[in-house]
């Protein structure tokens, strides 16, 4: 994933660990797609649970998956 990277988070009397951050403009973008689809979603009387989903939700949710790339 672009904008992502390691960092060394140490866990006091354990060993520390590798955790994986994202940078702040990749953590907004996926927020910002991620809650338009929910927001469709809940609101959209054709999206229904599980896999049933309107055209919108579909390409909402292609925007969010792209964002997390």
């Amino acid at each position: 994933m672009s904008g992502v990277r390691r960092v060394w988070r140490d866990s006091g009397s354990a060993c520390g660990h590798m955790q994986m951050v994202a940078d702040s403009g990749m953590f907004n973008r996926v927020q910002t797609t991620y809650r338009a689809y929910i927001e469709h979603a809940t609101t959209c009387d054709d999206c229904g649970h599980k896999e049933r989903r309107c055209a919108e939700a579909d390409q909402l949710w292609r925007a969010y998956r792209a964002a997390r790339t």
